[in-house]
């Protein structure tokens, strides 16, 4: 294939990150790959409509051979049925924040952070050692699936204490409510999940009321910022994060050590994201006979390289990748440096995809509609 490829971007914009599509997109060109990049913005991923309308401009307008899209989940039953009856190939990067109702279409293949698979992996691990968990989060957090997932992993026997949301708006004293209502359940460890602007709000709350001194804290990667790492490093305490990959994993891979080395920062989840999405395109051109879309499906089915968050391959049933999840515990070395040391794996069998594929998405499914991160 000696011809510049000509590939498609959707990316959603995001306020609560608003280098959510510089490191994508950095994450993508890492790869060195010689391609022509299309890029297109779809809002904060919500709309079903605009996708589609996005989708037919990169491929009828600038013939694409294949479109690369970090996507919400809102209606993405559409977008993949369209893309999928159109023949257009999609490789989908997502954060995983809802339950993965989608089937699998032909032609689509998804790439997770595995928010909510996270979760659910953790909640087994919270049923195998009996903890009574009480959870914390914010309004805005609490509007996509990942409670949900916990809740799933807990079916056979409930291991919840009770629940503290932080209202939109937050009460004068608000660090007060947070800590009487978690002291009251008196649980044996804290599940907490916060992001962007209210992450740094929440590591307000916990700065006054010390809350994370009482109790081991488990959380999801969004919850870490500057504030928060302070607070630990000034008191240390036991704080957990679940995630696939993690931002100073003390395993370091050659991915981050290059990112750096190009970009002169860390890379983040969006980084990684992206990384990958480039790697499994750089792989699938490489061992296509021809830019057909039936000739990179058949390239995309063979996959099975190595990524920084371990082997990339598509599952035949699901159409998405599978990778094992972690336990990280923050560590601060004798210079009082962080990292995040891998101390739990949780072994991923697929189980937690497949059983939602089969079922159908409950029609009045609350929640926000907008990609999480995204608005």
């Amino acid at each position: 294939m000696d011809k510049q490829i000509k590939i498609g971007i959707l990316i959603p914009k995001s306020q609560q990150y608003p280098s959510l599509d510089r490191d994508f997109i950095r994450g993508l060109k890492l790869n060195n790959i010689n391609v022509k990049l299309f890029v297109e913005s779809i809002g904060i991923g919500a709309d079903d409509k605009l996708i589609i309308d996005k989708i037919q401009k990169l491929n009828f307008q600038e013939d694409v051979s294949i479109i690369i899209g970090f996507l919400g989940h809102h209606n993405m039953s559409e977008v993949y049925k369209y893309a999928s009856n159109n023949d257009i190939l999609l490789l989908v990067a997502d954060l995983g924040a809802t339950a993965p109702y989608q089937s699998a279409y032909k032609g689509i293949y998804i790439n997770s952070l595995g928010l909510t698979e996270s979760c659910y992996h953790l909640g087994r691990y919270f049923s195998d050692k009996k903890y009574k968990i009480a959870t914390s989060t914010s309004f805005y957090d609490s509007g996509y699936g990942i409670l949900h997932a916990l809740e799933y992993a807990f079916k056979e026997q409930n291991h919840f204490t009770g629940h503290y949301i932080t209202p939109f708006n937050p009460r004068e004293n608000e660090a007060s409510y947070m800590d009487e209502i978690i002291n009251a359940q008196q649980p044996d460890a804290v599940f907490a999940f916060y992001s962007g602007l209210y992450a740094e709000e929440n590591a307000d709350f916990m700065k006054q009321n010390k809350i994370t001194q009482k109790y081991p804290f488990y959380v999801t990667p969004f919850f870490i910022n500057d504030k928060i790492l302070d607070a630990y490093k000034n008191n240390p305490h036991e704080l957990y994060v679940v995630s696939t990959w993690m931002q100073d994993d003390t395993d370091a891979t050659d991915f981050s050590s290059n990112y750096k080395e190009v970009y002169s920062e860390s890379p983040s989840l969006f980084s990684i994201l992206g990384y990958e999405n480039g790697l499994i395109l750089k792989h699938m051109l490489l061992n296509a006979a021809n830019l057909k879309t039936s000739s990179l499906i058949e390239a995309i089915h063979k996959l099975n390289i190595d990524g920084p968050r371990g082997t990339i391959r598509f599952d035949e049933d699901t159409n998405r990748t599978l990778f094992d999840h972690y336990i990280y515990q923050l560590n601060l070395d004798s210079f009082n440096t962080i990292s995040f040391k891998k101390i739990g794996t949780l072994i991923n069998d697929g189980d937690f995809v497949k059983a939602f594929a089969s079922l159908s998405k409950p029609e009045h499914l609350g929640g926000w509609d907008n990609a999480y991160l995204c608005h």
